[in-house]
């Protein structure tokens, strides 16, 4: 019986990883690849400067707090989102309504969000009794000092930069500005278009 050797074995992966080697098999493979790629439509956007991505309505991003149809603030001052926010990102501190500017009696002095140490889970909106606290659109979020990173009640009432009557998902013709405020990203609505990614 003859024993059969690892070179004998061996001879055709061999010379087929030669031949391979040779004619740069796989630079080759590499490169069909690459062209394959190359002929698709680009998927990456030009932000901030021609465009913006409006996300869905279901998009988790900064907290707002909200006013009803008459103008009043919706948050009485239960402190239940802060209660069940896990990692305690929410400070809310109640007071008495003698201004009439809240739906009831009692409406929250001082309302504080820190953006850093927020989850974005939605816990707090699932827990608000009046829907004043909901997570909206807004994901442009960045600061240069720790300190902005706390929102006051003020910054939380004012009203969406992208309104909720806007369908999501579509890129919106955008226009980039410097400011004394800060930079932004400001979207035109009337043009938008929906993108394959």
């Amino acid at each position: 019986m003859a024993i059969q050797t690892n070179t004998d074995k061996d001879k055709p992966s061999f010379i087929w990883g030669l031949i391979k080697r040779v004619l740069f098999f796989d630079f080759i493979k590499g490169l069909i690849v690459t062209g394959k790629y190359s002929l698709k439509r680009t998927v990456s956007l030009r932000y901030p400067d021609d465009e913006k991505w409006i996300p869905y309505s279901r998009f988790r991003g900064a907290l707002t707090l909200n006013y009803d149809s008459e103008g009043k603030e919706l948050c009485v001052g239960c402190e239940l989102c802060s209660k069940v926010c896990p990692t305690d990102c929410i400070t809310v501190v109640p007071m008495e309504d003698d201004t009439g500017i809240g739906i009831t009696d009692r409406i929250s002095k001082s309302w504080d969000w820190n953006s850093t140490r927020c989850l974005y889970c939605g816990y707090c909106e699932d827990a608000c009794p009046t829907t004043a606290v909901r997570l909206g659109r807004d994901y442009e979020l960045a600061f240069f000092s720790l300190d902005d990173a706390v929102k006051d009640k003020n910054w939380l009432l004012q009203p969406h930069k992208v309104p909720e009557s806007i369908e999501g998902g579509v890129v919106a013709k955008a226009k980039f500005v410097r400011s004394k405020e800060g930079i932004q990203v400001i979207p035109n609505f009337d043009k938008t278009k929906t993108r394959r990614m």
